[in-house]
């Protein structure tokens, strides 16, 4: 799998999805994508006698797609039917989301589906041009937001963003255990350990034990800036994973 070269020293762009690259498939982005963005959800509403609207705003944002364009050469013109076919069944395989990362923007990586289409331009059987779509969670994860941190004794944790982390945090010890960050506080029943996913509001133990039943409280999460931890009970080991993010 090729290393996220920095552009300015290797031009043959690349993107990498479901722990595959396109380089492997000859595939080179010939274009950088468009920097897309994503659009807040909310809704306008039109008072009679009333200058302007009422404006509903959520703290959510829509989907986005990634555009790659991109061409795909062969020596021989017998081998371009093989190649295509190849390139094709690898994306058509995916399933749900994937982690999307390319050597356009290294920092990130995104969470993105694909559904398929777009078809392959044949010149003269030497070579392909096409755009590959995929469909992106709004967020752009920040690599270094997966970095585990260590929080046994609490602490602080700094978050260098402008949007609120939804962390993944993992506890072991037995007994009452709280967690608090900022002025949010959860409770956990422990024998051994405990994962709390704060996007997905879920507690869990592996593989897929369900233990919602054992937390009392709200899932914590981290605001842009410094957020103040502390965790009490007999605690043997605690880390997060920040997942910090921008739009």
């Amino acid at each position: 799998m090729p290393k996220l070269y920095d552009m300015t020293t290797d031009r043959n762009g690349f993107f990498i999805i479901g722990g595959e690259s396109s380089a492997d498939f000859g595939v080179v982005i010939s274009e950088a994508p468009t920097f897309e963005r994503a659009v807040r959800k909310a809704q306008a509403f039109e008072v009679p006698g009333r200058n302007g609207v009422i404006l509903n705003q959520q703290d959510a944002w829509g989907d986005v797609t990634r555009n790659y364009k991109a061409w795909l050469a062969v020596d021989h013109a017998a081998d371009m039917p093989a190649k295509v076919a190849a390139f094709s069944a690898w994306l058509n395989s995916l399933s749900g989301y994937q982690r999307l990362e390319d050597s356009f923007e290294p920092e990130v990586f995104r969470l993105a589906y694909y559904n398929g289409g777009g078809d392959i331009t044949n010149k003269f059987m030497q070579y392909g041009e096409t755009t590959v779509a995929f469909t992106c969670r709004p967020e752009r994860f920040y690599k270094a937001g997966e970095q585990v941190q260590d929080l046994e004794n609490g602490g602080q944790i700094y978050n260098p963003t402008r949007f609120t982390a939804k962390p993944l945090l993992h506890i072991e010890g037995a007994g009452d255990i709280t967690v608090r960050i900022g002025a949010e506080i959860i409770t956990a029943q422990l024998t051994d350990y405990i994962n709390i996913d704060c996007e997905r509001m879920n507690a869990y133990r592996l593989p897929a034990e369900n233990m919602n039943n054992k937390i009392t409280g709200s899932f914590p999460n981290l605001a842009p800036g410094l957020n103040s931890v502390t965790i009490t009970g007999s605690v043997t080991s605690a880390t997060i994973k920040p997942r910090f993010y921008t739009i």
